[in-house]
């Protein structure tokens, strides 16, 4: 009786701490990105979790709190300050109530029961968030911020100006080396955490490479990468890191979203080389001195205004470009950091082709409306002619963009600018040089040639655009080649890719363009040489696993693969125009296999079978995802293979509405 008695008073007393006892700024082991947490607060009727929301954002029903240790559940039971399910616009303080919590809770996660596990709250401590001490000895990844980094000794260099010249020699490549570093991952997580992934471009050649790598025990991932040339390498789910060749580079980040959405919550960098102080202070450059002004909305909101309204923000932006090379406050800014030269100028590139990508944004857009398109029931687009459609003066644009052609579109150090491919892609095919033309042969043929319109014949901006011509030339014929579309004309057509690539590189001025284009023509005449045909790959052991399991169900059989998802316009239009060809294949010795994340199976069969969209439907991992986009070598779907009979790929860029049924037949005989 006396102990029974001794309890109750126990859990008497308790329940009356528990009563009204508010905890500000709890500690959290790990937070979401779509709403601050700011107060918890324990009362008899209910448990309290106070905060604001950010914009985009909801708060939904099907949520929970559970004792972290036990795993039982407390209900959700009301929100105040918006409704249930109600996206908010901006910033909102909302108020939610919950279940009262028991006594002997110590701490909680807030789960959306279903949702996403990487948008949940792990280990809110009934506790206040801990003073870090000043004084608290050991490494703290968070102090290799923009001030340490600004603080290091260095000598002022007065005399530097921004130049293309040092960059017109030889392109370094090598191996580098990219360790991240992460921090505050919560048990719940820990098991399911996706594995990262880096995407090394080479511009020159238009060819990237994957690599993937899973989390070693002490929370790192190490990831071992061949450069080209120094660059933003894009990593996921870190977004872009600057590394070198013979970089040995450590990240220290977070899986925690930062609240904009904009990426992790932090990322800091060390290591043996300049890259890591270039990681830091870029980014603070650019926001100062960058003259950043597109907005999507605002951009649009001007095209609609018409030709007028567009042309002057055009030429403004133009001349800002300019006046960004002129201005002596960035230059002294720069001077006064310890940035080496390359580092300087790589800010300065930086910022420059960042405006240049505004215009060639809203030149793209303003362009668009040139044609009206309309989407037809299966899929396809229907495009007219827009009557009321007034052309820019792009000649003026450009030509005040030109008077610093050296400096910008003559200068190799774009391969390293902070936007990793966007502005050499943005150029490439915007119309400085991508401005075609129709000549005449003979009198029964004509020939498609790019014109010169803006005298960018010389610059390093033209030999990019003549080695990725070439490059899809060898690609497209090498394909056309192994898939036997080349048929009786083979000889004549692979004499034609020499004549292209001589005539290529007699206009190619820089030496390492020409010389890579030297080495992909090599690859080429190798590949299209029968008796040494090299079908290997370099998978790992993993990678092998994943693949058999991926197409040893359908053995005995051709496979189209095709890697789609929901959110991919092109993708579902594809797979609507293939209905056709499916059905008529339907009786022969092939499959179509629709290849997504596991993450959208609902919704994805939910819409394929309103659509009737037959073949096999499959699904997969986020990690198996990022393994075959390694494999297979591609960062951006709609994504086609072929594979044969017996399991091996063919081709790895097999576009299958390209082909009608009785062409797949013999594709499938072939193989």
């Amino acid at each position: 009786m006396r102990l029974i008695t001794a309890t109750l008073l126990t859990l008497l007393i308790s329940l009356q701490m528990l009563a009204g006892k508010v905890i500000k700024n709890p500690e959290i082991e790990y937070a979401a990105s779509w709403m601050t947490i700011t107060e918890v607060e324990l009362t008899k009727e209910a448990t309290i979790v106070r905060g604001t929301l950010m914009p985009g954002s909801s708060i939904i029903s099907n949520t929970v709190l559970t004792d972290r240790n036990t795993g039982k559940e407390f209900k959700f039971l009301r929100v105040e300050g918006i409704k249930a399910y109600e996206r908010v616009t901006k910033e909102m303080p909302c108020t939610v109530y919950f279940e009262p919590l028991g006594a002997n809770v110590k701490e909680f996660n807030y789960i959306e029961v279903g949702n996403n596990p990487f948008g949940n709250y792990y280990g809110i401590k009934l506790q206040p968030k801990k003073k870090v001490s000043k004084k608290a000895k050991g490494f703290d990844p968070g102090s290799l911020n923009y001030d340490y980094y600004m603080t290091l000794p260095f000598t002022p260099d007065n005399e530097w100006k921004f130049s293309n010249e040092p960059y017109k020699g030889a392109i370094e490549s090598g191996k580098a080396q990219l360790k991240i570093h992460v921090a505050k991952i919560p048990k719940e997580l820990a098991s399911i955490l996706p594995n990262a992934s880096a995407r090394v471009t080479n511009q020159i050649t238009n060819l990237e490479e994957n690599s993937v790598v899973s989390m070693d025990e002490d929370s790192c991932y190490t990831l071992d990468l061949n450069i080209p040339y120094a660059q933003f390498v894009f990593t996921m789910p870190f977004g872009d890191v600057f590394i070198a060749p013979g970089d040995t580079l450590e990240m220290f980040s977070t899986i925690e979203s930062a609240p904009d959405g904009s990426g992790p919550r932090f990322k800091t960098f060390r290591g043996n080389s300049e890259s890591a102080m270039i990681n830091t202070l870029l980014p603070k450059f650019m926001e100062k001195y960058g003259r950043k002004e597109y907005k999507y909305d605002k951009a649009q909101a001007t095209i609609e205004k018409g030709k007028d309204a567009t042309q002057a923000l055009l030429e403004r932006w133009a001349n800002q470009t300019n006046e960004i090379i002129a201005d002596e406050e960035l230059r002294q800014a720069l001077i006064n950091s310890p940035l080496s030269t390359r580092g300087k100028d790589l800010v300065m590139i930086s910022i420059l082709t960042n405006k240049c990508i505004e215009i060639e944004d809203v030149v793209s857009s303003y362009t668009r409306k040139a044609n009206t398109y309309t989407q037809n029931d299966d899929g396809s687009w229907n495009s007219e002619t827009n009557p009321n459609y007034v052309k820019l003066d792009l000649q003026t644009v450009y030509g005040t963009l030109l008077k610093n052609q050296e400096l910008i579109y003559n200068n190799p150090l774009v391969l390293s600018e902070s936007n990793q491919w966007v502005f050499v892609n943005r150029t490439l095919f915007g119309p400085l040089l991508f401005s075609w033309e129709t000549v005449k042969v003979d009198e029964n043929h004509y020939s498609q040639r790019l014109r010169d319109d803006y005298g960018m014949a010389g610059t390093f901006m033209k030999d990019l655009s003549l080695s990725q011509h070439i490059v899809r030339i060898l690609e497209e014929t090498q394909k056309e080649d192994k898939l036997g579309k080349l048929a009786e004309n083979r000889e004549e057509g692979l004499d034609a890719v020499a004549k292209d690539v001589g005539e290529a590189l007699a206009g190619i001025q820089n030496v390492e363009v020409a010389q890579a284009i030297v080495g992909e023509y090599r690859k080429f005449v190798k590949a299209t040489d029968a008796s040494a045909a090299d079908n290997s790959n370099n998978w790992t052991e993993e990678q092998q696993a994943l693949w058999n399991k991926l197409v040893s169900p359908y053995k005995g059989n051709t496979l189209f693969l095709d890697f789609w998802g929901m959110g991919c316009g092109p993708c579902r239009s594809g797979m609507m125009s293939q209905k056709t060809l499916v059905k008529e294949m339907k009786d022969e010795n092939v499959k179509f296999i629709y290849i997504t994340t596991e993450d959208q199976k609902p919704s994805a069969e939910k819409w394929m079978g309103e659509n009737d969209i037959k073949g096999e439907h499959v699904y997969v991992t986020q990690n198996e995802w990022k393994q075959l986009k390694a494999m297979i070598n591609f960062t951006a779907i709609p994504r086609g293979a072929l594979v044969n009979k017996e399991g091996k790929l063919i081709e790895n860029a097999f576009h299958v509405g390209q082909f009608n049924s009785e062409e797949l037949k013999k594709l499938a005989e072939r193989f």
